[in-house]
């Protein structure tokens, strides 16, 4: 198998790179539109809508937790996330200026 040869690439591409990776799947991106809306959630809440288990949807919570994009916080037995706009914006703004240079 080839190697990836990352270390070929500037490093500021390579982090865009793993970051455009955490919202390859189309269950993440639907978790970032409930969280958009919604403003926070319950992990259980979260799971319930999306078409998908409950340690699938944990594990794409936990990339998107993983990319900085969700925050999240314990309140007793429940946890619950919310976005994390800035971190999201901030990609927007390295992507566009990364294509435009």
């Amino acid at each position: 198998m080839p190697l990836a040869k990352l270390h070929a690439f500037d490093d500021r591409i390579v982090r865009l790179s793993a970051f455009a990776r955490a919202l390859s799947h189309p269950a993440r991106i639907e978790i970032l539109r409930h969280l958009a809306r919604s403003g926070e959630l319950c992990c259980s809440d979260l799971v319930a809508k999306l078409p998908l288990s409950q340690p699938a949807s944990s594990r794409h919570i936990a990339e998107l937790v993983k990319a900085g994009l969700l925050k999240s916080r314990e309140q007793r037995s429940q946890v619950f996330y919310r976005l994390e706009r800035k971190t999201l914006d901030r990609f927007c703004q390295q992507m566009g200026s990364t294509l435009h240079s």
